[in-house]
């Protein structure tokens, strides 16, 4: 009886070990919420919205990216593949270390490719803020996970240098502010100026 028991709790501590280890595995406490399909490893739905002045839609899924991709060899995954075909615009963006060339787009409503070349030394990504303004951050100057989630953050994924990445939404009227928070010697690149605007009308 006793060594059921104990056999019962192994299994379910064991179990519990490789919840919280697939939970956390992906998860380095600087994604926000991808609206997309990059790769089909994970999966759910979401749909991106800011405030009044501004919201993209599509199907999402949970993302991460931050100091532990910020010089490891990240696969490109295009955003939403399927949608590209129907893209109104493709914008060639440049990621480098740490700014967006161009930092100021502006493009029509519709559907939008955006081609990202990470020019840079290290792992870059295209996030998306609808409505416009700063990243929040808590107390301890993290990004706030739980507060982008709710204001429709979404993102191409952070990837390697070297690499172009297309992601493709489905873009509304308003504002976005554009922005990069992988970390790279404990700074994010939103705190180095890696940062932008797009204004969608």
């Amino acid at each position: 009886m006793t060594f059921l028991r104990s056999a019962a709790v192994r299994v379910l501590t064991a179990v519990a070990l490789a919840l919280v280890l697939a939970a956390c595995g992906g998860d380095d406490g600087a994604g926000v919420t991808e609206i997309g399909d990059s790769s089909g490893s994970t999966s759910g739905s979401s749909s991106g919205s800011g405030s009044s002045s501004g919201s993209a839609s599509s199907s999402g899924s949970a993302s991460s990216s931050g100091s532990a991709s910020a010089t490891a060899e990240v696969d490109c995954s295009p955003v939403n593949p399927d949608l590209e075909a129907d893209a109104d615009t493709t914008i060639d963006l440049v990621a480098e270390d740490y700014a967006f060339d161009p930092a100021e787009v502006e493009v029509e409503a519709g559907v939008v490719t955006f081609a990202v070349d990470n020019q840079g030394e290290v792992n870059h990504e295209l996030a998306f803020l609808p409505g416009g303004g700063d990243v929040p951050f808590t107390e301890d100057g993290a990004p706030d996970e739980a507060a982008l989630e709710e204001m429709g953050a979404f993102e191409l994924e952070a990837f390697s240098p070297g690499q172009t990445c297309n992601a493709t939404y489905e873009l509304e009227p308003g504002d976005y502010t554009l922005f990069c928070i992988v970390e790279t010697d404990g700074e994010t690149h939103w705190d180095l100026g890696m940062r932008g605007t797009l204004t969608v009308s």
